[in-house]
């Protein structure tokens, strides 16, 4: 099994500013701005074809509720359950799809250090406990992490693929990173999910600026 993931350019944006904020501002406290992290979730559509599955997150909804570290954030255990019954009365021809958090880097050597636009263990322990996005993702369900650091020179740039799972881009003196990992159940019905390398994911933040090699519309028009 293979996936595809689609952003809404306004969802990328919200993201983007929610993870600008929690980078620049931290609590609010003038007297402390210490970078942290936040999270929120994510709503949209799933289709599956085969061994293909192709997601398009169309909501998105930061959590307010949560606690915030420069190194950790912990949901409110009553958040998600709370927007979810909210969205299905709002939306509902939207799926809860998973969730989103950010990872905070002081620049881009702090980032290359670490590798810091990779998932921790920590994350992935979290995402496999999350009852809920589980269970109404139908045992597949969407972590998104996105990564922050402040650049020391601002060059012209294009937004970049550093692995299939992973898209970067910047805007000023801010580059962001996003990853994904999909959740699945393994040959024994555990949870498992997706990893940072060789991940079968595929962030498509480009697609319409992407031409495949090979690729014609007109045979696939006459094939119709």
């Amino acid at each position: 099994m293979d996936y595809s993931v689609r952003i809404s350019d306004e969802v990328l944006e919200s993201m983007s500013l929610a993870a600008i904020e929690a980078y620049c501002l931290g609590d609010g406290n003038k007297k402390n701005k210490e970078k942290i992290e936040t999270l929120g979730y994510i709503w949209g559509f799933k289709r599956v074809e085969a061994e293909h599955t192709v997601f398009f997150i169309s909501k998105f909804s930061i959590s307010i509720s949560a606690l915030r570290n420069s190194s950790w954030v912990a949901p409110n255990p009553h958040a998600l359950t709370l927007k979810n019954a909210f969205v299905k009365r709002w939306s509902p021809q939207l799926t809860l799809l998973g969730d989103f958090h950010t990872h905070p880097y002081d620049d881009l050597t702090d980032v290359k250090r670490n590798t810091g636009f990779e998932f921790s263990d920590s994350d992935f322990i979290h995402f496999k406990n999350e009852d809920e996005i589980w269970n109404d993702s139908n045992d597949q369900p969407l972590m998104l992490a996105m990564t922050i650091c402040r650049l020391t020179r601002v060059r012209d740039s294009w937004a970049t693929q550093p692995r299939d799972n992973v898209c970067s881009y910047s805007v000023g003196e801010f580059r962001f990173w996003v990853n994904a990992s999909v959740g699945f159940l393994n040959e024994d019905g555990e949870r498992d999910c997706t990893g940072n390398a060789r991940s079968p994911v595929f962030v498509d933040l480009n697609s319409r600026f992407f031409n495949m090699s090979g690729d014609r519309v007109q045979e696939r028009l006459e094939a119709i």
